[in-house]
């Protein structure tokens, strides 16, 4: 990539980082009353699949959206709103921090471990019927690889060459469980080939590496040529969830190694080394900052939905 791209991606990347540092203390004074997963640590997937995406395509995401929803347009204010349960937000306050829609941005998602691989699947299905060069992104955690969806769905998506590419996000844990104590297959894009896609596992870290892999899928599957899977090996910089007691299913210096290995870090040298000035950056990442304060105290400002509010999108009137 070159610099100018190099430099927008890692501004994303940015913001997706404290952000979602700002739900985590939100959570933390209980003003987020649903479940909150961090995704601090995983923001080069997110910001590198998004970037191959034209705003037709459709994501589809889980328990874990917001940094796939932010990628993919949503903004931070509205996501910031979403999560508080305000009016503002993408489901106006009323889908929470797991289910929320952004239509505007065909971004969808929901807490049921591996149910959206099966939903990209039909949402491809539409779209190849549509036949206007559309593609639909399903991410999904190391931990849906043994769902029974994870299977039904990469199976019909390989036998209707639909065009899904499905992207692991392998961050090492199913909830406290290490990935290496549940999934027997490594990698487990191995399990594509069972069904007889391409799978390829990429440095989740690494933005380059996520990019180029996550483009070429995109072309050949606009063309036709049939499904993808992605896995993303990354790690999470935080526990399953705001509160989680981590401490008791990892070590901390383990953390720290995978903390040298930050995406955002990456990229910084990457950045320095292609002549940015680290000044440049450092203020670069102040306003992203400062942007993200004023966002939450916006967000914090928002009214509630009130009991009509909440229901108008659930019940059809009968008169």
């Amino acid at each position: 990539m070159n610099k100018e791209k190099t430099l927008e991606l890692y501004e994303q990347m940015l913001i997706l980082r404290h952000v979602d540092e700002m739900f985590y203390d939100l959570k933390m004074k209980d003003l987020i009353m649903d479940g909150f997963h961090p995704y601090s640590g995983q923001e080069a997937v997110a910001v590198g699949v998004s970037s191959t995406l034209n705003p037709d395509d459709v994501v589809i995401s889980n328990h874990r959206p917001q940094g796939h929803s932010m990628a993919k347009g949503s903004t931070p204010k509205s996501v910031f709103c979403e999560m508080l349960g305000r009016r503002g937000g993408v489901s106006h306050g009323i889908g929470g921090p797991m289910q929320w829609i952004d239509a505007k941005n065909n971004f969808y998602c929901g807490s049921i471990v591996g149910s959206g691989m099966t939903i990209a699947a039909g949402v491809a299905m539409a779209m190849k019927k549509e036949a206007k060069g559309r593609v639909c992104v399903c991410y999904f955690g190391d931990g849906a690889s043994n769902t029974g969806s994870f299977h039904e769905a990469l199976n019909l998506a390989a036998i209707w060459k639909l065009p899904v590419v499905y992207i692991c996000e392998n961050n090492q844990y199913g909830e406290a469980m290490p990935v290496d104590e549940f999934v027997s297959c490594k990698p487990i894009s191995k399990r594509a080939e069972s069904y007889g896609l391409t799978g390829v596992t990429v440095d989740g870290n690494d933005i380059e590496e996520v990019v180029a892999a996550v483009e070429k899928a995109v072309i050949q599957a606009r063309q036709g040529v049939g499904p993808f899977f992605i896995e993303t090996v990354t790690y999470r910089f935080r526990g399953h969830y705001g509160g989680d007691p981590e401490h008791t299913y990892r070590s901390k210096e383990e953390v720290e190694q995978w903390k040298q290995k930050c995406p955002i870090k990456r990229t910084k040298a990457v950045l320095v080394s292609q002549g940015v000035s680290e000044k440049q950056l450092d203020d670069l990442e102040q306003k992203v900052i400062a942007q993200a304060e004023e966002d939450q105290k916006w967000a914090l400002e928002q009214p509630f939905p009130t009991l009509e509010q909440a229901t108008d999108h659930v019940m059809i009137p009968l008169s």
